[in-house]
């Protein structure tokens, strides 16, 4: 930051940067959606899905290929090279290469806000060495417990590790587990803390349905989980600029979407990233109020060292048959995700497609006129089964085949893994 951005100016876009177990993808999104109402803005979220593009969002918009190739190749990609051949003890990451492709497209743009998503945790993540304005922490759930530890507190200490001394806290947890971490260490570096609380959504809620009497089926606002995310980011913007009204910026979240995030592929089948226990809780909630009446068949794969059974568990019971696939890229081997699911849940029929470009239309085949098929679980399956583009399919199940070495099997280093 000190090479590209020296003081005393130093980098002139203001920040906010955005961790939790789940959401911060999408409150992200919401925050770019509402700040674009008081100036311009912009977002870094990861992983991508899809496609690299995914990750920088200026104005509501993919930034296109050009201008971050340009970036990497005239501005990261030279002080990375001259780094390493002076030798320096800490060369760029993967991680951090993107996250500064991210900083000189803002700057580029001229931006008034930047978003900033973390990736696990948030201490020892390289965006809590920027300065912000802000920090919101939307939750503190079960994963990655490899990394941030077994117990809550754990999870939650090093969350709250993105804390500052005079930068407020935004979180809607609701765990006392979770509040009383963050309230202690907010009191420790001096930062203040605001929680939102259920009348603070429901107020939100209100607002949204004025605007939108009869919802949107297209809309992250249909599901629960997201007016939560959005009623954060709403809190925060109203803290953040002085002028800001909630009737104004609604409708930019209304507008909002996120690939991957309830994503309705064709009539009757949908897909959305539900990686952890916490999501596919969140997920089964929502498919619950949105279809009340119908079985679903769920097209799964789980990546990293999960739990294929803590991880499904919360969709079984509306599940009529479950569809196992690859999850590519850090992807658990299915044949075992399919004996662990069958061995825990004997009485819903559990299925194989060992090639995910298969599993859609095994799905088709199992499911009934008016049933619904949801692709969930890691965000590798959803571009293994789903990626239109077979050259970036490939080029996404395969990441780091040029290393000679293969990636050790508990895949804990990456620092934005699904």
């Amino acid at each position: 930051m000190d090479r590209f951005w020296p003081l005393p100016e130093g980098y002139p876009v203001k920040l906010i940067q955005v961790a939790g177990t789940s959401g911060k993808g999408s409150t992200c999104q919401f925050l770019q959606a509402g700040l674009s109402e008081y100036g311009k803005a912009g977002c870094y979220v990861k992983p991508h899905v899809f496609d690299y593009t995914e990750r920088f969002i200026i104005s509501g918009k993919f930034v296109d290929y050009g201008e971050i190739t340009e970036v990497w190749e005239k501005t990261v990609k030279p002080f990375a090279v001259e780094s390493s051949l002076r030798g320096d003890p800490w060369v760029l990451d993967h991680f951090e290469v993107n996250l500064l492709i991210a900083l000189h497209l803002f700057d580029r743009h001229h931006l008034d806000w930047g978003v900033v998503e973390t990736g696990i945790g948030g201490r020892y993540d390289p965006v809590t060495a920027l300065d912000v304005e802000a920090t919101v922490l939307t939750n503190v759930g079960k994963d990655h417990e490899e990394v941030l530890g077994k117990e809550h507190w754990q999870r939650a200490l090093e969350k709250g590790g993105i804390c500052r001394e005079g930068v407020p806290l935004f979180t809607g947890d609701q765990d006392e587990r979770s509040l009383a971490v963050l309230s202690a260490v907010c009191d420790d570096v001096g930062a203040p803390l605001y929680r939102i609380a259920k009348k603070d959504v429901e107020a939100f809620r209100a607002v949204i349905a004025r605007i939108q009497p009869g919802g949107d089926e297209e809309s992250l606002l249909e599901s629960d989980h997201q007016v939560w995310n959005a009623a954060l980011a709403s809190t925060v913007i109203g803290s953040l600029v002085k002028k800001a009204k909630v009737q104004q910026f609604a409708r930019r979240f209304l507008a909002a979407r996120f690939v991957g995030r309830f994503w309705k592929i064709e009539k009757g089948v949908y897909a959305d990233v539900a990686h952890n226990p916490n999501k596919t809780q969140a997920l089964a909630q929502d498919i619950e109020a949105r279809f009340p009446k119908t079985k679903k068949v769920f097209v799964v794969g789980i990546s990293g060292p999960r739990d294929p059974v803590e991880v499904i568990g919360p969709l079984v019971r509306q599940a009529k048959a479950i569809v196992v696939t690859t999850a590519g890229f850090k992807g658990q081997d299915p044949e075992s995700v399919h004996s662990r699911l069958r061995d825990a849940y004997p009485d819903v029929p559990i299925h194989l497609a060992l090639d995910p470009q298969t599993s859609l239309s095994v799905a088709k085949r199992l499911r009934n006129p008016g049933e619904t098929i949801i692709f969930t679980g890691s965000t590798y399956m959803i571009d293994q089964t789903l990626n239109r583009d077979a050259k970036l399919r490939l080029l996404n199940g395969t990441f780091g085949w040029r290393e000679i070495r293969q990636r050790p099997p508990d895949v804990t280093s990456g620092w934005d893994q699904q």
